[in-house]
């Protein structure tokens, strides 16, 4: 009783969601392995030289307590803060933000070892697989590290004030989504 309208009606019978996989599949662009392994073969000395690079300016930004100390006064400018941040303080500070650098080397690491499995022609495999859920986790945690420091960090620097001038302070804003 059901009359389908022109144009509708494809000329081939189908046999089933096979076919329409089968022809999209046609239709859809091969990838070329030389074109991945070069671009995973650049990624991964990016990474590498990455990787090397920011431990170094970790240890040469340690080593600059005046431009920290600026630093750390710009950025937490709305606290009253210390006249002078005592080495205890300012090493504490240090190892917070040390944490971030370490989750950040982590995610670099397993990136690299992703364009390394890219650049023996393994692309869609469970090795690949673990290496981009372990890339997902470790950015997971360099989101929560950050939120979480810019408190503790406050709260160390505020701690030795004077009653009712001690801040604790949790703020999210749209530089902490990334």
């Amino acid at each position: 009783f059901f009359q389908a309208e022109d144009g509708i009606r494809d000329v081939e019978r189908s046999r089933g969601l096979g076919d329409v996989y089968k022809r999209q599949e046609e239709k859809m662009p091969s990838y070329n392995q030389s074109n991945i392994r070069r671009l995973a073969k650049f990624l991964f000395y990016v990474t590498t030289l990455a990787s090397l690079a920011l431990p170094v300016l970790l240890i040469v930004a340690c080593t600059q307590t005046e431009m920290l100390t600026e630093w750390l006064r710009e950025t937490y400018s709305d606290y009253r803060l210390p006249d002078v941040i005592s080495s205890t303080k300012f090493a504490s500070i240090l190892a917070i933000e040390a944490i971030g650098v370490f989750l950040t080397l982590f995610v670099l690491w397993q990136m690299r070892a992703l364009f390394a499995l890219y650049m023996s022609g393994e692309t869609l495999t469970e090795r690949c697989a673990k290496r981009i859920l372990r890339i997902g986790q470790g950015l997971v945690a360099v989101g929560c590290v950050s939120f979480f420091s810019k408190t503790i960090v406050v709260l160390i620097l505020t701690f030795h004030n004077p009653p009712g001038q001690r801040t604790l302070s949790i703020s999210f804003g749209d530089g902490d989504l990334g």
